[in-house]
């Protein structure tokens, strides 16, 4: 009778912990996602950085090419909150009123890599390994650097500046699946939102008033 007594107040003692265990990690989890609501992804600067408006070619005017090359753009920014976020919680889409080139205005990118082919100069300049170039999110310090020397962001910590490279248009010359997104263009202006799950969205306005490289657009 008495081991059998005992048994029941291990069993309730037992039972109790784990119902506190239980609501420790409850208040733990609600408490990160009321954190993760004040997060969001703070714009420092976006620069033109890869302007070749021609298909397979390092040409910077179109001069009666086909207009399918690349558009690529430097994002400086820094994380607002008070919890880290991982990249694979961040993702940006671009639209605008593009209608030339394109079968989608509108491209939606995450921060763990674009899937984009190679521009003529990641090639000649050799970079077209690195993070930054695959559309990753990098440490702006080290945003050239290789993912051998740390450059790339998986954790994106508030505080620190990081950088992205914006790839507006997906050009892989197939009309009828990738061809989407948009241009460098100075003809019109292109919308940019950034989302962060269960965080706050970032808008801004892509205004380039010229294709040369480091031309800030906004």
């Amino acid at each position: 009778m008495i081991v059998f007594i005992a048994l029941i107040l291990v069993a309730a003692i037992a039972s109790t912990v784990i119902i506190k265990s239980v609501e420790e990690l409850s208040v733990k989890s609600n408490d990160s996602i009321d954190d993760r609501w004040k997060s969001k992804i703070e714009i420092q600067s976006i620069q033109v950085f890869v302007y070749e408006p021609c298909w397979q070619s390092s040409a910077v005017v179109e001069d009666g090419c086909i207009p399918a090359g690349h558009h690529e753009m430097l994002m400086w920014f820094t994380v607002e909150g008070d919890v880290p976020l991982k990249d694979s919680e961040v993702y940006y889409v671009i639209s605008c009123p593009e209608t030339r080139t394109v079968v989608t205005p509108i491209r939606t990118v995450p921060f763990t890599g674009s899937s984009t082919q190679d521009s003529r100069a990641s090639v000649s300049g050799d970079y077209r390994t690195i993070p930054f170039n695959l559309g990753q999110a990098v440490y702006f310090d080290n945003f050239m650097g290789t993912a051998a020397s740390g450059a790339r962001a998986v954790d994106l910590e508030p505080g620190t500046d990081y950088a992205i490279m914006l790839d507006l248009y997906d050009n892989k010359n197939n009309f009828a699946i990738d061809n989407e997104g948009c241009r460098i263009s100075l003809d019109y202006e292109v919308e940019l939102t950034i989302i962060v799950e269960g965080g706050l969205d970032t808008y801004a306005i892509i205004d380039c008033k010229s294709t040369l490289r480091g031309s800030e657009c906004y």
